[in-house]
């Protein structure tokens, strides 16, 4: 009988430490890629200093759908990337109730000599009712984090 446990024990012990390892994993959102931007809202030449209106984040959600219809507010871009229709790559992984959104100029976009500000909206789906914190990292130094109730 005593061998019987230690396996039995052993194989509990190993699925707990499975689960626990699942429960923090992140979660690709089923995510709309085709994120669109406006046209410059302010630019200013590389050599100035100081940058417009902060940022800032917006959200719509579709119950039926699911969908939460996400706008980043004076997103900061190189000028050549924002006259680009698809010039920013937006990717999201979601850990429990905390959403991480990457948006990043995408690679080979013309660049000119300044930078401007821009509004980029972009979908996500499979988003319950709750309390979430959209965590925005773009090629600002810090990670700029909103939280929402729907």
């Amino acid at each position: 009988m005593k061998k019987m446990i230690k396996p039995t024990v052993a194989l509990v012990m190993v699925a707990v430490l499975a689960m626990a390892f699942q429960c923090g994993k992140d979660e690709d959102l089923n995510f709309n890629y085709n994120a669109r931007h406006s046209e410059c809202l302010q630019h200013t030449d590389n050599g100035t200093k100081g940058f417009y209106n902060p940022d800032s984040a917006s959200v719509v959600y579709d119950a039926t759908n699911q969908r939460l219809h996400v706008i980043h507010h004076n997103l900061m871009v190189n000028c050549g990337t924002a006259g680009m229709d698809g010039g920013i790559t937006v990717s999201a992984l979601r850990n429990g109730q905390t959403i991480e959104i990457y948006e990043y100029e995408n690679e080979g976009n013309p660049q000119a000599d300044c930078m401007c500000d821009v509004d980029n909206e972009f979908d996500l789906y499979s988003i319950e009712h709750g309390t979430y914190t959209l965590v925005f990292h773009s090629c600002y130094p810090d990670p700029m984090s909103f939280s929402f109730t729907f």
